[in-house]
């Protein structure tokens, strides 16, 4: 290219850079321009919806440190709805179905206990939350009187850190079923996965019952 020697030159010489190139370098500025804001408003509207999610929990823990009011009983029925219903990919609302298992058993609707927990389930992959959330379903069960599924639901429950838990509830299934020694088997399993130095008064008095009798 030869060297441009005046400034009338090097305007038109612009010009026709321009013509051929402006437009898309304007597109490309705004494209460039545009998916920034448009991520720093992505980032602003899921912080601000954690953020109301995690409002709405609050107001459903506060709830549930007394349900025995009824008030409170709907409160958290309806906040854990809608954490579900608005809010549904968050841990917030998984943790809403817990509370809302809570109020129905408080209830005696162990079926619509269970369906809560079950949703609960589904909604994640946390295998401590899960756990957790079987262990209650078997003794819901247990509540029922349904001793078969119960077993298999704590059964499900595999984790070390839940094996005491799982052990205890076999062994209170197994005394409703009136079969004594399987309940003491379960009662000493689980005393032994609590460790060495850990007491647990209540496990201590099922073992100390069964022994007498």
């Amino acid at each position: 290219m030869a060297e441009l020697k005046t400034e009338e030159e090097q305007i038109e010489a612009f010009k026709a850079w321009w013509k051929k190139n402006g437009v898309m370098l304007i597109l490309a500025i705004a494209v460039s321009a545009g998916g920034y804001f448009g991520l720093q408003a992505w980032q602003t509207s899921k912080a601000n919806y954690t953020s109301e999610a995690s409002s709405l929990y609050q107001n459903l823990v506060q709830a549930a440190a007394d349900l025995s009011d009824e008030d409170n009983q709907k409160t958290v029925t309806f906040i854990a709805n809608q954490l579900t219903d608005d809010y549904g990919d968050t841990g917030y609302a998984m943790f809403g179905q817990l509370f809302l298992a809570r109020v129905d058993a408080e209830n005696g609707k162990y079926d619509e206990a269970i369906k809560a927990l079950d949703t609960a389930i589904g909604k994640t992959e946390d295998v401590a939350f899960v756990a957790i959330a079987n262990l209650r379903v078997a003794r819901l069960l247990l509540q029922q009187e349904n001793y078969a599924e119960a077993i298999v639901r704590a059964e499900d429950v595999a984790e070390v850190e839940f094996i005491a838990q799982k052990q205890e509830l076999l062994g209170d299934i197994f005394i409703s079923q009136g079969k004594r020694e399987d309940a003491r088997v379960a009662y000493e399993k689980a005393s032994a996965a609590l460790g060495a130095g850990i007491t647990h008064p209540l496990l201590d008095i099922k073992l100390r019952d069964l022994v007498k009798g």
